[in-house]
């Protein structure tokens, strides 16, 4: 009897309604993943961080616990990801059913901190916003650290509320280190939550000791879950970081001069492939100190360029902190990893009038200011007032995005909710606080061609991933109107180069010419500027023009010597040069180093013309005319291999037939020049081997 007593006082009205508020959060999130892996174009190719992730989660399902360099990135999502993977198997809907139900979780704490500090009414509608909050239903499908640390953040905050003894400080400093391991801007505020340890005991009157013993306790917390990080951190890479390498760099980002308003971008050093990301600074670093460096010394390298910066130009900086500030209020979810306002356009359920920031920003940011106008000032409300003021300021001190604003939203919805629970009460005043208000969130805080920029910046990106796939029209068709769009665009130019020389639409010489001005223009970031080189050493191999294609590729290798496709073309160049006789057979060995990195009918050419080089300096040797063979045998899988586009398995064929023809078996090189006709009609290579095979 007791049991049930037990089990019927446990759900009450209020814990069915929580259990409610759950399933409605978590049901419309798993409609919108089911739309997602269905109707989203790019479900299978996660990019940037979410493809970092989800192959550092593998490494870790794989048995790769410890790792072999300092965190760049914060660990804690990988890791839990990397968990997920090892008990359910690497499957991304097990990952995005599960984030769903984090946001499930994330709106009833919203619904108790509310009630905590407001009443009921205000609760269930701030728990309530937040599960319908439109921008919120499309997170749990995308692998973003973001979905664990909103109810880790809210959780954050309800433990701080009620704070008082050591041991609940303890939690506290848990819940907060464990934070810092999701976002690194969580670190600014561990000083200031033991200030708020101290103040608190001292202020209620307690001894000394008591405000010492919460401090300690908060640090405890804190050293428990940082500690560990920081010897693994010390151990594998010489540098004792409490999370990761990476603050120095993130400041720089959002405070530099050529980012006006502090928007998560790009730089023309960096690659842009989150794997290299912490070498790209290290290594530019490097180039403007002359010396190498550590881990820890880049960060602390690019605080000083950022302090430097701000010594010579502070109202410039002044300015950019303003336009982050305005632009986290601002409506527009600015894009980071994703576009949602692209991605909408995929997802149905989407595409509905869920109140976003417009609204839940403007309600809220009304609420916080009637509240501070009416000066009933409860203990609890300020605590979160504070919250939310010290996690805003971190967003500006850093930078500022879709992702980073997020956990703003359950530190205000309480406000929000305690602001619509009013009603008609004092409707004047709270009317006058929704005025400034309004034009923080409403007033345009980014210009219009700067929106559409991010639109087009992503169809841009929508092309690229199209023509990775080798859906030529598909991505001619999103290139075309952005051509027009951005005439001036190198961009999209090099894109538009891309598609013509994949599809053999465009003469090669003037195809060539065009590559090349980009290549050699001024004005071009380093990036772009590299993706003009590899293009261009590709359309000269494919021209037979292996001493063009050198050039251009070494030039490439400057900026990404890593860079598969670059490696693959490099050593193509190098065969190229010495099959035609324009380069000595010891520029050849320039690619041993590299040949576990290329496709098989790469290496079988490298394999070909070290055999033939062999055979001509050893007459007798029958070592060449086995690395002959073996280049033959390399080239029967690729040849027949359905999977593999007709250009590469063209490409197989004719390096066969002109072995074969090289070796005198006519018939046998017949028989390949006509299978790679056959793959790739009019292929002017193919037909000049027939001819020859063909000739008495």
């Amino acid at each position: 009897m007791g049991d049930v007593a037990l089990v019927k006082s446990w759900w009450t009205r209020e814990r069915l309604g929580e259990l409610a508020l759950f399933l409605l959060a978590f049901t419309l999130r798993a409609l919108v993943i089911s739309q997602y892996e269905r109707l989203y174009p790019l479900a299978d190719s996660p990019a940037i961080d979410e493809a970092s992730y989800e192959a550092w989660a593998l490494r870790i399902a794989g048995g790769d616990w410890l790792g072999s360099e300092v965190f760049f990135q914060e660990p804690l999502y990988p890791y839990s990801l990397g968990v997920l993977y090892a008990l359910l198997g690497p499957e991304r809907v097990f990952a995005r059913l599960a984030q769903a139900a984090l946001w499930g979780l994330s709106c009833v704490l919203v619904r108790r901190l509310a009630q905590k500090i407001f009443d009921a009414r205000s609760g269930w509608i701030a728990g309530g916003l937040l599960a319908i909050y439109g921008p919120g239903l499309v997170f749990p499908a995308l692998l973003l650290k973001e979905n664990l640390f909103l109810p880790l953040l809210t959780g954050l905050v309800l433990l701080l509320i009620d704070a008082r003894s050591p041991r609940q400080w303890l939690a506290v400093g848990v819940l907060a280190a464990l934070g810092a391991l999701l976002r690194g801007n969580m670190l600014i505020l561990l000083p200031l939550l033991a200030a708020g340890a101290w103040w608190r005991a001292r202020g209620q009157g307690q001894p000394r000791h008591s405000g010492l013993l919460s401090v300690l306790g908060l640090i405890g917390g804190v050293l428990l879950v940082l500690l560990p990080v920081a010897i693994r951190n010390s151990a594998v890479g010489g540098v004792f970081a409490l999370s990761t390498s990476g603050a120095g760099t993130n400041l720089y980002g959002g405070n530099n001069l050529e980012n006006p308003y502090g928007r998560a971008s790009e730089f023309s050093f960096v690659r842009g492939i989150p794997e290299h990301e912490a070498e790209d600074w290290e290594h530019e670093a490097e180039r403007r100190t002359g010396r190498e460096l550590d881990r820890g010394e880049v960060s602390r390298f690019w605080v000083g360029e950022v302090a430097a910066s701000v010594a010579r130009d502070p109202m410039q900086h002044l300015s950019i902190l303003w336009n982050k500030f305005r632009l986290t209020l601002f409506h527009y979810e600015v894009p980071d990893n994703h576009c949602i306002d692209w991605d909408r356009q995929y997802l149905p359920l989407m595409q509905a009038p869920w109140p976003g920031f417009g609204f839940v920003g403007l309600i809220s940011l009304a609420g916080l200011l009637y509240w501070l106008v009416r000066r009933e000032w409860q203990p609890s409300a300020g605590v979160l007032a504070l919250c939310f003021a010290l996690y805003l300021l971190t967003i500006v001190l850093t930078v500022t995005s879709d992702r980073s604003r997020l956990p703003l939203v359950p530190l205000l919805l309480p406000f929000g909710g305690w602001w619509l629970a009013q009603g008609l009460v004092d409707w004047q005043r709270r009317l006058v606080c929704a005025l400034p208000a309004a034009l923080l969130v409403l007033l345009p805080a980014l210009p219009a061609d700067e929106q559409a920029r991010d639109f087009a910046e992503r169809e841009h990106n929508f092309a690229v991933t199209r023509l990775k796939q080798g859906r030529l029209e598909e991505a001619r068709a999103i290139t075309a109107p952005l051509l027009q769009a951005m005439p001036g665009s190198a961009r999209v130019q090099l894109l538009s180069a891309e598609i013509e020389l994949r599809s053999g639409a465009q003469d090669p010489a003037t195809l060539q010419a065009q590559l090349a001005a980009l290549a050699a223009d001024p004005r071009l970031r380093a990036r772009e500027r590299f993706h003009a080189d590899v293009l261009a050493g590709q359309l000269a191999l494919e021209r037979r023009d292996s001493a063009a294609a050198r050039a251009h590729l070494e030039s490439a290798r400057r900026f990404d010597p890593e860079d598969p496709v670059l490696i693959e073309a490099w050593v193509m160049a190098l065969a190229q040069g010495c099959e035609l006789g324009r380069f000595g057979p010891e520029q050849l060995r320039l690619s041993a180093p590299l040949l576990e990195r290329v496709g098989p009918v790469t290496r079988a050419g490298v394999e070909y013309l070290e055999g033939r080089e062999l055979r001509r300096a050893e007459p007798g040797s029958t070592a060449g005319a086995d690395l002959i063979e073996s280049a033959l045998d390399r080239l029967q899988a690729p040849s027949l291999d359905k999977s593999l586009p007709a250009a590469e398995r063209a490409r197989a064929r004719k390096l066969a037939g002109r072995i074969q023809l090289e070796l005198g078996r006519k018939a046998q090189a017949v028989n390949h020049f006509r299978a790679a006709l056959a793959l790739t009609p009019g292929d002017a290579e193919a037909l000049a081997g027939l001819a020859a095979a063909q000739t008495p």
